[in-house]
């Protein structure tokens, strides 16, 4: 495929409209690198498992596909995409896209500072920020894919930049996305980072898989908010990555 080269211009879409004010007490959330929706029963996968959602992460996420409707006339949730990189052969725009049954109260988004080695395309992170039921509050929901084929030091500068957007929010956060973390060394890291900003992983029951290196590399961590379930969905097979379903409550 090939690829322009990334451009702050027009990097980010906002598609459709939330369906509610306010997240919480009980908020649901769906993580899913979706693999650029080339995989057969995509879309009806996809239509099931975020009915439900409040919060929908994914990577690998596309537009100026025939899968634009879902998002762009949603009535149900607003959807916010960080673009990575645009086909210059299909014009089909890849990145990370958040979507919430409530409107983002302000929306942020970062390229990685080094770019994949052959295809020379970037990684994405989008930081977005919703109102809670909990007055004066607010969640800030950070989705992101990593830098994959590098060295540790550009993996650790990208990771670095991830973090970055959690400096000054003060109330819940939900951090997740595709970390691209296959080797222990750079688990490591992301955990003493994890422990600082005081973010608890949600435990998933899962099995590695061969093409990840027998790693996990899809994580969701969270802060000042309950932990009611989370669910790996092993019985979907239209993306490289399972998607996972993830219960919270704000009520502490």
């Amino acid at each position: 495929m090939i690829k322009s080269r990334y451009s702050s211009v027009e990097s980010l879409k906002i598609m459709g409209s939330a369906s509610e004010h306010l997240l919480g007490p009980n908020i649901t959330v769906l993580l899913w690198n979706v693999y650029k929706c080339k995989k057969k029963g995509w879309q009806d996968d996809f239509i099931t498992l975020i009915a439900d959602k409040n919060l929908i992460l994914l990577q690998e996420a596309i537009v100026n596909s025939p899968f634009d409707s879902h998002f762009k006339k949603s009535t149900q949730h607003q959807w916010i995409m960080a673009r990575s990189f645009k086909s210059i052969k299909t014009n089909i725009v890849t990145g990370v896209k958040t979507g919430s049954t409530v409107a983002a109260i302000k929306h942020y988004f970062s390229a990685s500072k080094h770019s994949e080695p052959i295809s020379k395309t970037k990684k994405m992170l989008l930081a977005t920020l919703y109102p809670l039921n909990i007055k004066g509050q607010s969640l800030l929901v950070v989705n992101s894919h990593l830098i994959n084929f590098v060295a540790f030091e550009k993996f650790k500068a990208h990771l670095d930049q991830v973090f970055h957007t959690l400096n000054n929010h003060q109330g819940p956060i939900i951090l997740a996305g595709d970390f691209n973390t296959w080797n222990n060394k750079r688990l490591k890291y992301f955990n003493n980072l994890a422990a600082i900003f005081l973010l608890e992983e949600v435990k998933i029951v899962r099995q590695p898989r061969l093409k990840h290196l027998f790693k996990h590399l899809d994580h969701i961590y969270c802060r000042g908010l309950v932990i009611i379930d989370a669910h790996v969905h092993t019985d979907i097979h239209s993306s490289d990555h399972f998607p996972i379903s993830l219960s919270l409550s704000t009520d502490i």
